[in-house]
């Protein structure tokens, strides 16, 4: 249905696949609006990002989120998923919506590297806020880092906490995964596959494989997404010490960076 709805609207030559023409943005939605609001402004801002598909899979059907989806600037080219939450969510009443969360993320990456047969995806989680150089940064580290051959770099994210005005654009290292905007190849998709987890912290258990195995997840210096759902399943900010650092003191640009003839920086 996916398929059949993006050849209607011409997002992209569906027969052949999208390869190496662009990076869609994947985006797992829940029940959210005002964060979802939020994050789609700030996608309208994004460099690039008429050149790229925006692949919402919005879990259930709630109106308001419904609402807000289809009120996206037309320039921004988005094909929205309906997904059903595994089990109609009712792991989410007797534990959490990690069951849920996890699905939708797979279900968006098959869908990425199967059906649409991207060579790299971009996940964003619709609470975080994406930088004025969110798309240009991951075509960058995907040519760079993911695409080169026998690279052991599994991921390359956008998000960290200690990111200041100073803090060099160019520049990554190396860290555990996480979820908070990322980036990886088809080419490890198998491999994500083979370890992806209904329960017990998905992203966790993908960050203690790849270490065992070898893999490398790299972290900007400068972060290039801002985390707003400050309460979820596996963040609780409630101190005003701890809001100010996610919405006052961590920085992230909001001027588009040149990356022409540049090479990332490893440290």
């Amino acid at each position: 249905q996916g398929l059949t709805e993006a050849n209607r609207h011409h997002l992209w030559n569906t027969r052949r696949g999208v390869r190496d023409q662009f990076m869609p943005i994947l985006m797992p939605v829940y029940d959210r609006p005002n964060y979802l609001q939020r994050v789609l402004d700030g996608l309208t801002k994004v460099d690039g990002i008429n050149e790229t598909v925006v692949i919402v899979s919005q879990d259930g059907a709630q109106s308001s989120v419904t609402s807000v989806l289809l009120s996206m600037s037309p320039h921004i080219r988005m094909l929205i998923l309906p997904h059903t939450p595994p089990y109609f969510s009712l792991p989410r009443y007797v534990d959490n919506n990690e069951y849920a969360t996890s699905a939708n993320v797979k279900f968006l990456l098959e869908f990425a590297f199967e059906y649409m047969l991207a060579d790299g995806a971009i996940v964003l989680e619709s609470d975080l806020i994406p930088s004025v150089d969110f798309y240009r940064y991951h075509q960058w580290t995907y040519q760079n880092l993911l695409a080169v051959n026998n690279s052991k770099i599994l991921s390359v994210h956008s998000f960290n906490i200690h990111s200041t005005n100073s803090s060099d654009p160019y520049t990554l290292f190396s860290r555990g995964f996480d979820s908070w905007g990322w980036s990886t190849a088809r080419t490890r998709w198998l491999w994500l596959k083979t370890q992806w987890t209904k329960y017990n912290s998905w992203d966790s258990i993908v960050s203690r494989t790849a270490k065992r195995d070898g893999w490398l997840c790299m972290l900007p210096k400068l972060s290039r997404t801002r985390m707003i759902g400050l309460k979820g399943i596996n963040v609780n900010v409630r101190k005003e010490s701890e809001k100010r650092q996610f919405e006052e003191k961590m920085y992230m640009s909001d001027k588009r960076i040149e990356y022409n003839g540049k090479r990332p920086i490893i440290v």
